[in-house]
């Protein structure tokens, strides 16, 4: 990090012409091959190694999409947020575990889609509750269990027999708590305080078309996992105004095309990590640079002339209008987001003539036979034993900072790696992909990612009152 960032180190030096005799693509390639790019896209950061796509945090581990937010451990797309664990889109949030979809919430844990909730833990599709339990579809209520109210001595007596560091009291919770969501109505998506959207996991936002796990944003169609976002299409991840076909723009993008990693970088074309650039064509990891082509540095003529004469050859080429190749991606097919949501074999990988990383121990060493059901078994060395992974076989460890937090809260310690807890946050978030089916009570068309019967906002909002 402090390489990349030092004065002394400027790109430019692996400038090249435009050669107008070979594909653009094909020279683009060249110049990503050869030129250094930084190890993980983390800036302003402090006690946080181990974190990737990650701006202003503190003391965090295991995170990737994390802004402005410390003391979060294992998890995807944190923001402001503080003592957040094994958790993905969490917001504004204090103290949770085991959280997807949760935003200005405060202690609250194994929960989804939750919003301005407190104290509580086992909910799901809430808003502005406390003190809940077991519950679902609940609005502005207060010491409630499995839907119905409790005594505060009630409510106290049924936490303190949760949180106790067992697992298996957990896991007979999971399954009582599953058993009771069979027989709750499920809204055809998770649309919170938006107009004329479409999509799910949508929240503040307006006019935003076919898109998932945005928002405070407008505008927008065919995008996913951003915010503060205005007038974007076929955009994933972060945020911006006037954006078309990007991957991991932001933060304060403007302009881009066809382009990924632009931080604080305005009208780009067919850059990859650019950090404060503006008026770039065909760059790699520059920084506060302008009128560049290839790396190389021109007027402000020269660059516009030179600029439109390439847009032309592309056009010509068939190449202008859409996205890098997926042949050109530095990365493992298997060890990408599409993985999750469109996923491949090995040999249908292969044969598109993708990467693909086989599977490699991470940890030498003997592990230990298994990790102890209940928190007050474990040794006071357990950061420095072995634990292998229940799902995936892989060897893992314990930090300290995450056995603080099961202590604290009285959490039993994990059984499964961190990879595979993340992955299985995701699984439980289901596919990005919409359909057309009818409400269970009305037969109005909506439009849903979900399997099973749902129901039209409508419907929905009556049968919750």
């Amino acid at each position: 990090n402090d390489c990349y960032r030092s004065d002394d180190f400027d790109t430019t030096a692996y400038g090249q012409d435009y050669d107008f005799e070979k594909p653009f693509f094909e020279q683009f390639n060249e110049l990503l091959s050869i030129t250094p790019r930084h190890i993980s896209n983390a800036v302003q950061n402090e006690n946080s190694e181990y974190i990737i796509s990650a701006h202003k945090n503190r003391s965090c581990y295991f995170v990737d999409e994390i802004d402005e937010s410390r003391d979060c451990y294992f998890g995807y797309n944190i923001q402001f947020c503080k003592n957040i664990v094994e958790s993905i889109f969490v917001r504004d949030s204090e103290i949770g575990y085991d959280l997807a979809k949760a935003e200005n919430c405060y202690s609250v844990f194994y929960s989804k889609n939750v919003f301005n909730c407190s104290n509580s833990a086992f909910l799901l599709n809430c808003r502005s509750c406390k003190h809940c339990l077991f519950s679902a579809n609940l609005r502005s209520k207060e010491y409630h269990v499995f839907n119905k109210p409790v005594s505060k001595e009630e409510f106290q007596s049924v936490w303190n027999d949760i949180f106790t560091g067992s697992r298996i009291r957990i896991e007979q919770c999971r399954k009582k708590f599953d058993e009771f969501l069979k027989i709750q109505p499920t809204p055809h998506a998770t649309i919170i305080n938006c107009e004329d959207s479409t999509g799910d996991y949508l929240s503040n936002c307006k006019n935003v078309k076919d898109s998932f796990w945005i928002d405070n944003s407008r505008d927008c169609r065919f995008c996913s996992d951003i915010h503060y976002s205005k007038d974007c299409y076929d955009v994933n991840i972060y945020e911006g105004e006037m954006m078309y076909e990007c991957t991991h723009v932001g933060p304060k993008g403007y302009g881009q095309l066809f382009s990924q990693l632009g931080w604080f970088s305005h009208n780009l074309k067919y850059c990859i990590e650019m950090h404060g650039c503006r008026d770039c064509f065909g760059c790699v990891s520059l920084k506060k640079k302008q009128y560049c082509i290839f790396n190389k540095q021109y007027s402000k003529d020269e660059y516009e002339k030179l600029s439109t004469k390439i847009v032309q050859y592309m056009k010509n080429t068939g190449e202008y209008g859409e996205f890098f190749p997926i042949k050109m991606s530095p990365y493992p097919y298997n060890q990408t987001m599409a993985q999750r949501f469109y996923p491949l074999t090995k040999n249908e990988a292969l044969s598109r003539g993708l990467k693909w990383a086989d599977d490699e121990e991470g940890i030498a060493g003997e592990s230990e036979a298994e990790v102890p059901e209940n928190l007050k078994d474990i040794s006071s060395n357990i950061t420095k034993k072995l634990f292998t992974c229940t799902k995936s076989g892989n060897k893992y460890r314990f930090t300290e900072a995450e056995i603080k937090f099961y202590k604290k809260y009285g959490i039993p310690p994990p059984t499964m790696s961190p990879i595979e807890r993340i992955e299985n946050m995701w699984r439980k978030m289901g596919d990005r992909k919409l359909s057309d089916k009818e409400c269970r009570d009305c037969g109005k068309s909506v439009k849903t990612a979900l399997s099973g019967q749902v129901m039209c906002e409508e419907c929905y909002i009556n049968q919750i009152k």
